[in-house]
Order: structure tokens, then C-alpha cells, then sequence
């Protein structure tokens, strides 16, 4: 540490040295074409330079300790016990109750009763009527008809005919060359073996062109002629006809009689009956609990403790230390 204070103060001391040399300096250059020769002298400038040395100090470090250590904790622990206690239930009970209701019956009687039914009668009436009689008869009629005429006219087609020109190819066949098997110890042929062999051959092959003709073809063209024609035809006609004819007419006549029906009537009637009530009856009992209780018990138990120790290390750091030297300036151009 006193060595960095002490190159801290020679470079906080030489920074005004170093200022006012390099004014003068560019003071004697501004002037130097007016000066005399003999004002031109050696100059010198200031440069820092750093160096980097390295030092052992002594640091402080925590250093993590692990060790065991005995404590005391509280705990509760449930503990069961039974207790007597007494409770109110209710009990049902069954009793029987008697009670009544009406209700009504049905019964019938007869009663007699009159109605009044239309009997129909029927009679003979004779009636007339008016139909409608349909007649046919021929009729001359004009009419005006298309009758087909037919006449011939040729026309030029053109239609394409497929003629087969020859066409010479050249066509690749493969096929089997027998090849003698020589004893490369002997130098005997010993057997034939079919190798494949590739060959050309020209083959004549007909192809077909398309070539336009033209022909004359004679058609039947179809025109119309109109011509007046007088047709018979069936002429419908109506004619009214009165006709007289026998039809029944049924008329109605009123009846009065007498008949018995059978009325429904309904009457009250008071019943008693026996029904079972079920009542709640309040009962004391006593009855065996389990009731939980907590004890609080002081248990020991070791547990691992760690802890910070401060440790002394000597270490190796790098510092770095600046320092200033003068080095001579470039003289002038005119001092040369």
C-alpha cells in the first residue's frame, strides 16, 4: 500500500511539470521560423508506463464447520383414554292409533225415463231429371299441312385414311454363344457354358401414316312444302233430355217410449281403522368414549450445526505500478 501512495504522488506531481513543458514546447515551435538558431535546444516529453509485479498479502476468509450439537424440543403426543358420558337419544316407539274417514260407495237403481227416436219411412216418388245426351257427326275441316319433300345434292368430304408405309429399324436381340470351359491345369476343354450375347439386325416394320382424302358423297336433304288439305273430322255435340224415373224418399216420423236405466248414485259412509305412529321418545344412556388428549414430553435429539470461522490465507496478488520517464523530443524543422 505505501508503495501505490507513493506512485500515486510522483504522478499527481509530474502532471503539471508535464503540462507546462508541452506549452513551451509548442510556444518554441510556433516561433521557431523567428527565433534565433540558438534558442533550439534539446526537449524532452513525459510518458507513463505501467508494470505489473506481483505481492503476497495475508486475507481473511469464513470457512463453513460442520459439527454435532445436542438440543431440546417440546413435543405433544396424542394419548387415548375411554370416558363414561351421558347422552340423549331418541328412541321410536310404535303405539296404535284409531282413526276414521268417509268415504262414499257407489250403488245403482233404476229409474224409468222417456226419448223421443225419428222412425224412418219410405215411399215411392217419381221425379224428373234432365240429362245430357252427347251426338257425333262428320265435319269438312281446312287445314294447312308440311308435306317432306326429298332431293339429292353431293358434297365434298374429307376424311383421313391410315396407310402403312415400311420403316427399316435397327433392333438389339440378346442370345446364348456357347463357350468352351478350358482345365487351366490341363489346358483341355471340359464342358461348354452358354454366355449372353447382345446383336443387332435390321427389321422392316410398317407404321401408320394418316393422309387426308377428299370424295364426293351424294345426300338426301330433306325440305318442307306447305299445302291446304280439307280433312273430316268428328264434331261432339250436347242435346238436354227431360226423363222421368221411380226414386225412394225416406222421410222421418218422431216415437215417443218409455225405457228403464240403470242411474249410478254414490253415498257417504264413516270408517274406522287401526293405524301404527311411530314416536320419537327422548332416552338418557350412557355410553364409552375414546377422548384424545395431548402430553407435551421434552425429547433429545443431536442435529448437525455448522458454523463460520475466520481463517488467515496468504495469497498472491498482481499490482499494477505506474511510473513517468522523460524521453527526448523530435527536434524542429527549422532547428535542424
Amino acid at each position: 500500500m505505501n508503495r501505490l501512495a507513493a506512485a500515486l504522488a510522483v504522478l499527481v506531481w509530474s502532471l503539471p511539470a508535464a503540462s507546462s513543458a508541452q506549452a513551451s514546447w509548442r510556444h518554441r515551435q510556433a516561433d521557431s521560423c523567428c527565433a534565433p538558431a540558438v534558442a533550439c535546444g534539446p526537449a524532452y516529453t513525459v510518458q507513463y508506463l505501467t508494470e505489473y509485479r506481483k505481492e503476497k498479502r495475508l486475507v481473511q476468509r469464513c470457512v463453513p464447520e460442520t459439527h454435532e450439537q445436542e438440543i431440546t424440543e417440546n413435543i405433544c403426543r396424542p394419548v387415548m383414554r375411554e370416558v363414561e358420558r351421558e347422552v340423549v337419544v331418541s328412541v321410536p316407539t310404535m303405539r296404535t292409533v284409531e282413526r276414521q274417514c268417509t268415504t262414499y260407495v257407489c250403488e245403482y237403481r233404476t229409474e224409468q225415463r222417456q226419448r223421443t227416436v225419428m222412425v224412418p219411412v219410405t215411399n215411392w216418388v217419381e221425379q224428373k231429371y234432365t240429362v245430357c245426351v252427347p251426338e257425333t257427326h262428320m265435319e269438312n275441316r281446312e287445314t294447312t299441312v308440311q308435306v317432306p319433300e326429298y332431293k339429292q345434292e353431293t358434297r365434298p368430304v374429307t376424311y383421313m385414311v391410315m396407310r402403312s408405309v415400311p420403316t427399316v429399324e435397327t433392333r438389339q436381340y440378346t442370345t446364348c454363344c456357347r463357350v468352351p470351359c478350358i482345365d487351366p491345369c490341363s489346358g483341355c476343354i471340359v464342358g461348354f457354358r452358354s454366355v449372353p450375347q447382345v446383336q443387332s439386325c435390321n427389321v422392316t416394320v410398317m407404321r401408320c401414316v394418316p393422309e387426308a382424302q377428299t370424295r364426293n358423297v351424294t345426300y338426301n336433304v330433306c325440305t318442307w312444302r306447305t299445302e291446304k288439305r280439307t280433312v273430316q273430322v268428328p264434331v261432339c255435340t250436347v242435346r238436354q233430355e227431360v226423363r222421368t224415373q221411380r226414386v225412394p224418399v225416406c222421410s222421418y216420423t218422431p216415437n215417443t217410449e218409455t225405457f228403464n236405466v240403470t242411474v249410478p248414485f254414490t253415498r257417504p259412509v264413516v270408517q274406522k281403522y287401526n293405524v301404527q305412529v311411530c314416536e320419537m321418545v327422548p332416552q338418557r344412556q350412557k355410553v364409552r368414549v375414546q377422548v384424545c388428549e395431548y402430553h407435551t414430553e421434552a425429547v433429545k435429539r443431536r442435529v448437525q450445526v455448522t458454523t463460520w470461522k475466520t481463517v488467515s490465507q496468504e495469497v498472491e496478488v498482481t499490482i499494477p505500478v505506474t511510473r513517468c520517464v522523460q524521453v527526448p523530443c523530435q527536434p524542429a524543422p527549422c532547428c535542424q
